[in-house]
């Protein structure tokens, strides 16, 4: 089984939601609660060479984010 990283990104408009993960996660190894403090648009440009149809292709995490109050990555470690 390969090691991963576990990333719990919250909304900062979800101080509650980080609360919850902060307390629920406390001790884990591997998992880390991270409140999101992005500036600027919440759809920021992808690589250079990239148009914008084929990013919004992909899993769009930051919809999710504002959609649920927090996103779950997955890393290896």
């Amino acid at each position: 089984m390969r090691p991963v990283r576990i990333f719990v990104v919250v909304a900062k408009s979800r101080p509650d939601l980080y609360e919850y993960f902060t307390a629920g996660f406390a001790g884990i190894d591997g998992i880390e609660v991270i409140l999101d403090r992005r500036i600027g648009p919440a759809d920021p440009p992808g690589p250079p060479g990239i148009e914008a149809a084929e990013r919004r292709t992909a899993r769009n995490i930051y919809e999710e984010l504002q959609l649920r109050g927090f996103v779950i990555v997955r890393l290896p470690a």
